[in-house]
């Protein structure tokens, strides 16, 4: 991407930029404490891993519906009915207690998500040009993690003496992404009716390439909601003041999103997304073999700043590469589909929570490197073979090349 042709955020895509910063806030001042609430109050690390995988397991499951609104009912209004959903599960945490209860709610924000993820993606797809929609994605991203930094260091300054305040401040950002959503974002998709739902789904059941992408996403979603899921009760026990060095660490991260997304965009405008996602998930993996070994401050923060550079590599070429799967008229459903990427952020607090307590960090966080070495091939595997199949050429049967 040429820096001369750099788009500055405006219009729609700064008020969805803003909305995601909003939403962040409210997600992650909730999200890494409700294992920590339930550890308080005196749940094993197993239990807290089912509670915060109900969330992403109902974004499995419902995802392709909120696809399916987004390319009938609109953008915005399906943006709205999700984010009026997310105001009703934070609210209700406040109120709430208890396993179950966590689980319930969990499940509503998880809803939530799903019903406005697919689009929001289709969103910013829809009011930039193709090639703008790296730069739009990247504002979006440093929004978004300046908000999932901001949300947990709230979340982690007030959670042990005023959890309710956590809950209604996450209710309150909710609310403000509705009022923003609602004044400044215009209705686009709902017009575009000319595909069926049955001629959607027969396209994307014919494509293998989307359902490689969509099992490599998903054990890369699942490598990175370990640190924003199990993690944090898990440094809690491990590490003196550790929700204290976990704030720290989020500090470390959003600083690091924030200050180099962008220009890294810039920089590597031209990294083929195969490459992208290798090398991002294999830094992905030796940051968790730090955390299998290292129980020093310094080193932590260290290993979140190696952390830190896969996820800004992987950021600079999914959001595009994922937009660039669905033509217009099936965006929101494309988005959709690859919702089922949930499924790894559903399964990896269970499964790593399970480690943790039964096998501890020696056994779990190496388990991780060595899913997140397997989700950058099949990643990578996965953008050549849908290569190869535009190009007209048959698609390779191995992810060497």
């Amino acid at each position: 991407m040429a820096m001369s042709g750099w788009l500055r955020p405006r219009g729609p895509v700064l008020s969805l930029a803003v909305a995601r910063f909003l939403g962040a806030v409210a997600t992650y001042m909730v999200l890494p404490f409700i294992a920590v609430r339930l550890t308080q109050a005196g749940s094993g690390l197993a239990v807290a891993g089912v509670v915060a995988g109900i969330g992403p397991l109902v974004r499995v499951l419902a995802g392709t519906l909120g696809g399916v609104a987004a390319d009938h009912l609109g953008r915005r209004r399906t943006m709205l009915l999700g984010n009026t959903l997310s105001i009703l599960a934070m609210a209700g945490f406040a109120f709430s207690q208890g396993a179950l209860a966590y689980a319930l709610l969990n499940g509503l924000q998880g809803l939530a998500r799903a019903v406005s993820g697919p689009a929001q993606s289709a969103a910013i797809a829809d009011v930039t040009l193709p090639e703008e929609r790296a730069q739009a994605y990247a504002y979006g991203r440093v929004a978004m993690n300046v908000g999932a930094a901001i949300g947990p260091f709230l979340g982690a300054f007030f959670v042990v003496a005023h959890p309710t305040a956590v809950f209604l401040g996450a209710a309150l950002a909710s609310l403000l992404v509705v009022l923003l959503l609602f004044v400044t974002v215009p209705e686009t998709g709902r017009q575009l009716r000319t595909v069926t739902n049955r001629e959607a789904m027969r396209r994307m059941g014919h494509d293998p390439s989307l359902w490689l992408y969509v099992l490599g996403g998903a054990m890369q979603l699942g490598v990175y909601m370990v640190i924003e899921t199990i993690f944090p009760a898990f440094l809690r026990g491990a590490v003196p003041g550790g929700l204290e060095l976990y704030a720290v660490m989020t500090l470390v991260n959003t600083a690091m999103v924030a200050v180099g997304q962008i220009p890294l965009n810039r920089w590597l405008g031209g990294l083929s997304p195969a490459k992208g996602f290798a090398a991002g998930l294999g830094f992905f993996a030796i940051a968790y073999l730090g955390i299998a070994y290292l129980r020093n401050p310094l080193w932590l923060i260290l290993d979140m700043v190696v952390f830190t550079a896969g996820e800004m590599t992987v950021f600079v070429v999914m959001p595009a590469y994922e937009a660039s799967m669905g033509d217009e008229a099936v965006r929101g459903r494309t988005f959709g589909a690859l919702s089922v990427k949930q499924a790894g952020a559903a399964l990896a607090p269970l499964v790593v929570g399970g480690l943790l307590q039964f096998g501890g960090a020696h056994l779990a966080f190496p388990a991780v490197a060595a899913i997140a070495v397997c989700s950058g091939l099949i990643l990578a595997w996965s953008v050549r073979m849908r290569a190869r199949r535009s190009e007209g050429r048959p698609a390779a049967q191995t992810p060497a090349g």
